[in-house]
């Protein structure tokens, strides 16, 4: 078994037992202050979504197309065949294995070159079923920044709610814009 997979199945036994991967709900607020700059999208993919509703209340704000992906998640664990205006990816990665993260940002990035990303830069708190942490790849922003811009034209930091993470947006800076 792959590194990734063994990591899916963890994830998932962790999904089994709870209500888990909510965090871009506390998110919703700094993503629409971040997406005011951009047209309204019209589809919209939150990419390692967990049990979030994230991508369906900015679905009913903008009246757009949401669309759900998790590996953990059966009834979601395949990714949509679109290209969107937006991704949002919250919370997912640090739970990306470090041989799979440049794969795994061109694969957002194939998507769409618009991503809202907010990363852990912290170990978490959940400890999986095997006894592993389960942020596998906890970098600082600086080294997240980079990889983003390996697949990404544009990268910038913004205002993240959580000192420990960092929020990054793949879109230019507005004039008008102030952090």
């Amino acid at each position: 078994m792959s590194r990734s997979a063994e990591l899916i199945a963890q994830y998932r036994a962790v999904h089994e037992g709870k209500v888990y991967g909510q965090t871009s709900e506390l998110l919703t607020g700094y993503i629409l202050r971040q997406v005011a700059f951009l047209p309204p999208p019209r589809t919209i993919l939150d990419y390692g979504c967990g049990q979030a509703r994230t991508v369906d209340w900015l679905a009913k704000i903008f009246d757009a197309t949401a669309y759900r992906y998790d590996p953990a998640l059966p009834q979601i664990a395949t990714l949509p065949e679109v290209e969107t205006d937006l991704v949002i990816c919250t919370d997912v990665m640090e739970h990306i294995p470090l041989e799979e993260v440049d794969r795994v940002l061109a694969e957002i990035r194939s998507v769409s070159p618009n991503a809202f990303f907010n990363i852990s830069c912290v170990k978490a708190a959940e400890i999986l079923p095997n006894g592993e942490n389960a942020h596998c790849t906890v970098r600082p922003a600086r080294w997240w920044t980079a990889r983003l811009g390996a697949q990404f034209d544009t990268v910038r930091k913004v205002r993240s709610f959580n000192p420990n993470s960092v929020s990054l947006v793949t879109w230019p800076r507005p004039d008008t814009e102030a952090d």
